[in-house]
């Protein structure tokens, strides 16, 4: 026990412990350089912003610092922004991440999708804007035309085509609305339309200072079965050029 004690206190023991302590943390590091090395671990790279580009650019600048850009949504379709835009990106600009990483983007889609116009005819101006809205639509112009509904909605125009309900217009597009209004001083007379024909019916109200507003009927061939406002027997009821509307079976 005492030769053990002397040995432990000797100058021996001391450089062999000293010997054996760096010789472990020389292998260690080692170790971790050659693992380092062999999994790739510690060549890391910056993810770069790639917001407000289009989709070839964003890849295109991820390829330049070894990334990778793959797609990950293009469903949504917004007009502030370019076809094919990045807007969301994941990992966000500024992570670290290791070389060769995939970086997912968010484009907005080439085109809006098709949705249906909902039924805004004869419906007041505020409520009309509202039902726009939720289809992802929008009022681009309002007209006021010369109309005995005062603040309906009379007709909508998109491009130059006029729509009725259930049209196919695209995601975000801005419409015309032309909405009635009472003003000016009621000077015209309505005649009794029933029974005439689209091209009678016209005629006989251009005659009388008014425009005619076609709402129902597939062919022009049948006869006015309903008009609005109705006939007033020689009394004026609307203001001159306003519409009176006719329904045809």
């Amino acid at each position: 026990m005492g030769n053990l004690w002397l040995f432990l206190k000797s100058k021996t023991f001391a450089v062999n412990a000293v010997l054996a302590l760096v010789f472990f943390i020389v292998l260690g590091l080692s170790a971790q350089t050659v693992l380092k090395w062999i999994t790739g671990y510690g060549e890391v790279k910056t993810v770069p912003d790639l917001t407000g580009m289009s989709f070839d650019e964003a890849v295109q600048a991820l390829d330049e610092v070894g990334l990778e850009g793959m797609l990950l949504d293009s469903a949504l379709y917004r007009r502030e922004l370019r076809p094919q835009e990045v807007y969301q990106q994941y990992p966000v600009a500024g992570a670290v991440v290791k070389e060769g990483r995939q970086v997912m983007l968010t484009i907005n889609r080439s085109k809006a999708e098709l949705v249906s116009l909902p039924a805004i005819k004869e419906r007041t101006l505020a409520r009309a804007e509202i039902d726009l809205r939720s289809r992802g639509l929008f009022v681009a112009d309002i007209q006021y035309v010369p109309d005995l509904t005062d603040g309906l909605v009379l007709e909508v125009e998109y491009n130059g085509r006029l729509l009725e309900a259930g049209s196919k217009v695209r995601k975000g597009a801005g419409l015309t609305l032309r909405v009635g209004m009472r003003s000016g001083e009621l000077t015209q007379a309505v005649p009794d339309l029933t029974g005439l024909s689209y091209g009678e019916a016209k005629a006989l109200l251009q005659m009388s200072g008014l425009g005619i507003q076609l709402m129902e009927g597939d062919s022009l061939s049948g006869a006015v079965s309903t008009q609005s406002p109705g006939p007033s027997n020689g009394a004026p009821v609307l203001p001159a050029q306003a519409n009176v509307r006719v329904w045809i079976k």
